[in-house]
């Protein structure tokens, strides 16, 4: 029974995960394996942490601060790429085939995104007395399935858009996740 319940877990907070990918995907920038790994495992770190700070310390954190910096992070993104769409002239290049990759410092912000994001419900889950290292272990695998399922569905010919219009869209796509988490 605890592994649906570590499941059902790891899919709930992951699922920012999903459109957070199909978000890079959209804007053909795809995310390599070892960017998806280094994300994963940051994840899995703030997972494992929050679930044993659950246990631990209930009085800690408290679960909307951890949320509100999550969500915080991931709407600077979405300003960002906004901003970055209203303001972006348009140089008329081909940049339909250009495949780019998510720059380092950018791995870092996403996966801490993420991993916020987890800490306030995993202090939560933590208190109930779930198991720890099979549910962080389950939360970084659905976070890398989820990061690649999306970034490939992202970037599928049938959601290529103009470089404005994609990150337009990716904006307004991190900002509905930040306001919503």
């Amino acid at each position: 029974m605890y592994i649906v319940s570590s499941l059902l877990f790891a899919c709930s907070v992951n699922i920012d995960a999903f459109f957070v990918g199909m978000s890079y995907g959209i804007r053909k920038i795809r995310i390599l394996f070892i960017h998806n790994l280094i994300i994963s495992l940051i994840s899995f770190a703030g997972t494992f942490l929050s679930l044993f700070l659950g246990r631990q310390l209930l009085s800690l954190l408290p679960a909307f601060l951890a949320e509100y910096l999550g969500s915080g992070i991931l709407l600077a993104l979405g300003l960002f790429y906004l901003t970055k769409s209203l303001f972006r002239r348009d140089n008329s290049l081909h940049t339909e085939d250009l495949k780019f990759t998510l720059p380092l410092k950018e791995v870092f912000l996403v996966g801490a995104a993420l991993s916020l994001n987890n800490i306030g419900i995993g202090i939560g889950i933590g208190i109930s007395g779930i198991l720890l290292l099979p549910t962080a272990v389950i939360t970084c695998l659905t976070s890398a399935l989820f990061l690649l399922v999306g970034n490939l569905l992202g970037s599928a010919p049938v959601l290529h858009i103009s470089d404005r219009y994609a990150d337009l869209l990716s904006g307004i796509l991190l900002l509905l996740l930040g306001i919503l988490r």
